[in-house]
């Protein structure tokens, strides 16, 4: 089989990361020898097949490894495989000033699986179309930046994340077994009679949680049993908002607000508490500005939690009739040149009061979110790459 070299995220338990294992370690399962350029990974354990290297040897601020990339090369790959954005593998094939006579563009054959999650994409990144074998993450993303791709979908491993019950109990990190969305609230401190949005992302611009706490904190004033979970780094950064500074803006409902313990960047949750903290959740709320697949969505989905978001990018492709989705307010330009979409807070929080009053619509567009999401599956993501590999060097 083929020597994978993979550069690309591989420190948590969802995102590129999710992506890196569950495609990378089936791709092991078939064969091949696969060596990740790990973005965010620190150096601790992780139990996989994959060998997994940090990416900040010799710059601690080195976020993607740019300056191991030569370094890499010297295992002779047969082939390499760029997991992100578009505008980083520009960077790295082209502007990494590690890499000044750009060996690694040279290094071919190359595979980029790269997300698209707005309109109106720069024209400079039709340039990977002749460097690389680009493969879209949805169909929205091929017809809007890479029409000659396939699509190969993220999975969603639906027998791990799935509707708690009696007759299929999780059990959780500490031990302890749940068999229901009341035992899974108690256990992670919320109103077991009570109502709880859950939001699951990076705390990012382009997430935007700034207008998911405008969108709640009127329906949270008209409706006391309703609690709320931001899963998500709450510390402000650069690229992120001060959560509690922003909760505490209105004083009567900051105190149900909840945020993690323990979420950094490169660590999240144990995944079956994550599993957990999806089943306690009434509603998964989004309002993303658009995403290129959206695997937090999937996974919420998949747990049978009906979900709020925004009609826009991928997002009705991959949650199917599984949410209630939200026309935007406007389109705005964002720093990496192409256009989102902003949220159109007032209409969300019509869509989140809408659900908290329908109990049947919410258990409606859970089962059939569970059912539409099901059909993504790693196995055949995993198939897809290893049909590319196999391509692009037959041995």
């Amino acid at each position: 089989m083929s020597r994978v070299l993979w550069i690309g995220d591989a420190a948590a338990h969802t995102g590129f990361a999710r992506v890196t294992h569950a495609i990378g370690e089936r791709l092991v399962g078939m064969g091949h020898d696969v060596h990740v350029l790990a973005s965010q990974y620190t150096g601790d354990y992780w139990p996989t097949p994959l060998k997994l290297y940090y990416p900040k040897r010799r710059d601690g601020g080195d976020y993607y490894g740019r300056t191991r990339m030569l370094e890499m090369l010297a295992l002779e790959p047969d082939v390499v495989v760029l997991l992100g954005d578009p505008w980083v593998h520009i960077q790295l094939l082209f502007e990494n000033p590690y890499d000044p006579k750009r060996l690694l563009l040279q290094y071919r054959p190359l595979i980029g699986y790269s997300p698209i999650d707005g309109i109106n994409t720069p024209p400079a990144w039709s340039i990977l179309a002749e460097v690389e074998k680009r493969v879209a993450m949805t169909k929205f993303g091929r017809q809007e930046a890479m029409p000659e791709a396939p699509v190969v979908y993220h999975g969603t491993e639906a027998e791990t994340f799935h509707p708690v019950s009696e007759d299929w109990p999780l059990t959780l990190s500490n031990g302890d077994t749940v068999t229901s969305k009341r035992e899974c609230k108690e256990k992670f401190g919320f109103n077991p009679d009570g109502f709880l949005v859950l939001r699951v992302d990076t705390n990012s611009d382009r997430k935007d949680y700034p207008s998911s706490w405008k969108a709640l904190t009127p329906v949270l004033k008209r409706h006391r049993d309703i609690q709320v979970h931001f899963h998500c780094v709450k510390g402000h950064s650069n690229a992120s908002v001060n959560m509690e500074a922003l909760t505490d803006r209105d004083p009567a409902t900051k105190d149900r607000y909840f945020f993690p313990d323990l979420v950094t960047l490169s660590h999240g949750w144990p995944e079956e508490d994550l599993v957990g903290l999806y089943n306690a959740a009434d509603l998964f709320l989004s309002t993303s500005r658009g995403e290129g697949f959206g695997l937090t969505l999937t996974e919420a989905a998949a747990c049978g939690v009906p979900i709020v978001a925004q009609n826009v990018s991928s997002i009705p492709e991959v949650v199917g009739p599984g949410a209630l989705l939200v026309e935007p307010l406007a389109q705005v330009t964002v720093p990496s040149g192409q256009d989102m979409w902003l949220a159109d807070v007032d209409a969300f929080s019509e869509a989140i009061e809408t659900l908290y009053l329908d109990v049947d619509r919410c258990q409606r567009l859970g089962a059939s979110g569970r059912e539409h999401v099901s059909k993504f599956t790693w196995d055949f993501a995993a198939a897809r790459f290893h049909e590319f590999i196999r391509e692009l060097h037959p041995d």
